[in-house]
């Protein structure tokens, strides 16, 4: 009897978590023209939910049209307002893409990805990346 209402505690306390993480998720749409890379992962243009998880601390990117998915950590950016604006933040170097920043618009802190092999590679070459600024949109 001890083990089961030990074992039910324990769910419960699992459930509570997941509950208050998922309640602190934020979701945003965005249609991305262009293939783009996050981490190594070569992502194809189209539509994406962009939903950041544990608080800001991950993101998880899902294509609405094709199984292409990606998850990664990332670092907490503070922005200069209240509440930045919703966008995606890319790095171009030459006509590869590389998703850099996620800003979901609900308070002034963003998250930072961190650079890929390839774009250290492109960067430590010489090149110099381009900003390109894709808006998103609040998925309810």
């Amino acid at each position: 009897m001890k083990n089961r209402v030990a074992r039910l505690l324990s769910v419960g306390i699992a459930l509570a978590a997941v509950a208050a993480v998922h309640a602190q998720d934020k979701t945003v749409t965005a249609n991305v023209p262009f293939s783009f890379y996050m981490d190594s992962s070569l992502m194809p243009q189209g539509a994406y939910r962009v939903s950041t998880v544990s608080n800001g601390a991950a993101v998880w990117i899902m294509s609405t049209k094709s199984d292409a998915s990606k998850a990664v950590t990332t670092l907490h950016l503070t922005g200069k307002k209240v509440d930045e604006p919703a966008r995606l933040v890319f790095h171009r170097y030459g006509e590869e893409y590389f998703l850099a920043e996620v800003w979901t618009g609900d308070s002034s802190r963003g998250g930072l990805i961190a650079r890929s092999p390839r774009e250290k590679e492109l960067a430590q070459s010489g090149a110099a990346p381009r900003l390109a600024m894709i808006q998103v949109y609040l998925h309810r």
